[in-house]
């Protein structure tokens, strides 16, 4: 096979999330040995007026993507695999699209973003911004589907491209997790004070009044990631400790931390994969009471682990990547069944220890990387 350019292209670059896992694992699929990969991000100040204020960028969402679509940079590359809405708009002969997500708020978070909305003038400026970005999709991103090869990351995204795409014509390849050798090893003195504060408080109750540990770990946005109930349902579950830890998100400044039950341990910081696999070790429970999620890589990370997982019933593809009272529980949104599906994975957690790290052997990065080239080569 001749040497390839190929293009990595997403929307914006991250300092921690999934995306930046997916572009790892693409290039690990790719080999970087025998082709040219570029890793690049979309420039908005490059495709917007200038001196355009934030607040206005998406009234301008039609012309945006025009202007993307219209950009011959892309052509330079022999294949290029775009990872986010934006990206996605681009035109290019061998073009690859891995679908994640649309614009959440204005889709499968539609009524939901609703109604977060309470004065009338601000929910008219939502249906105004929604109708802007579905025209400005339905224009541009449809287009681009209907032309490139398209790669879904689970089946719940493959049921909203032929929702609101009407497209139906992609292959499913779920994202994949490392799997760990060593499930005990614990955090060494190096790493940041939160971290060592939490984990000697932890060890401590090891050895007097022990406290189980109850873990989320994610963006730490309020209400997609479900962090609001979890707050409301530690209140019922004093004899544990709960630990939110995650990358900041502008919703965590609606919380009030001066009423925060005292069980729970809030660390906002991005993290590097020993002080997360430090937590997955630690914890008896994760928990995941995401809303409507695209994919959720972190269930799968815990269940690596031995842990069990509990979700909710409107947590989107972590219904099928779990099995109710196998490899975690599936609650219904609220504090009580929440509790209720902790103290069932607490009890049972040694039972469930084995399915619950045979489930992440579904999901590994070498899979993720077999799959995708064999797509991407064929």
């Amino acid at each position: 096979m001749p040497k390839l350019r190929i293009i990595i292209l997403s929307d914006l670059k991250q300092k921690q999330g999934g995306t930046n896992e997916i572009i790892k694992s693409i290039i690990n699929a790719l080999d970087k040995n025998n082709h040219e990969i570029v890793v690049d991000y979309i420039d908005r100040e490059k495709y917007l007026p200038k001196g355009l204020p934030k607040r206005w960028i998406d009234l301008f969402r039609i012309f945006y993507l025009h202007q993307i679509s219209k950009d011959n940079y892309f052509n330079q590359f022999d294949i290029a695999i775009t990872l986010h809405p934006d990206s996605h708009c681009i035109n290019h002969t061998n073009h690859i699209i891995y679908f994640q997500h649309h614009i959440k708020q204005y889709y499968d978070l539609f009524w939901y973003s609703y109604r977060q909305r309470r004065i009338i003038s601000k929910k008219m400026i939502f249906l105004l911004l929604a109708a802007i970005n579905r025209i400005a999709d339905k224009i541009y991103l449809t287009s681009s589907l209907k032309n490139a090869r398209v790669i879904v990351n689970s089946q719940t995204v493959g049921e909203r491209l032929k929702k609101y795409n009407k497209i139906s014509n992609f292959e499913v390849i779920n994202p994949g997790c490392q799997i760990p050798t060593d499930t005990t090893q614990t955090i060494t003195d190096h790493k940041t004070d939160a971290i060592i504060d939490v984990v000697r408080q932890i060890n401590k109750n090891d050895n007097n009044n022990k406290k189980l540990v109850i873990l989320s770990f994610s963006r730490l946005n309020i209400q997609q990631k479900g962090i609001d109930i979890i707050l409301n349902t530690a209140s019922l579950m004093p004899s544990c400790q709960f630990i939110i830890a995650g990358p900041y998100d502008i919703t965590l400044e609606s919380i009030d931390k001066s009423s925060m039950p005292q069980n729970i341990h809030l660390i906002v910081k991005d993290f590097s994969d020993e002080e997360k696999a430090t937590f997955f070790r630690k914890c008896d429970v994760f928990v995941a009471p995401y809303l409507e999620e695209d994919f959720g890589i972190t269930p799968i990370e815990a269940n690596a682990y031995g842990k069990p997982v509990v979700y909710c019933d409107d947590s989107g593809e972590i219904v099928r990547t779990q099995k109710h009272k196998t490899t975690g529980y599936m609650s219904r949104r609220n504090t009580k069944d929440l509790a209720k599906g902790i103290e069932f994975c607490l009890k049972n957690k040694e039972q469930m220890k084995n399915a619950c790290i045979n489930n992440a052997l579904n999901y590994t990065g070498d899979k993720f990387a077999n799959s995708f080239r064999k797509y991407i080569f064929q």
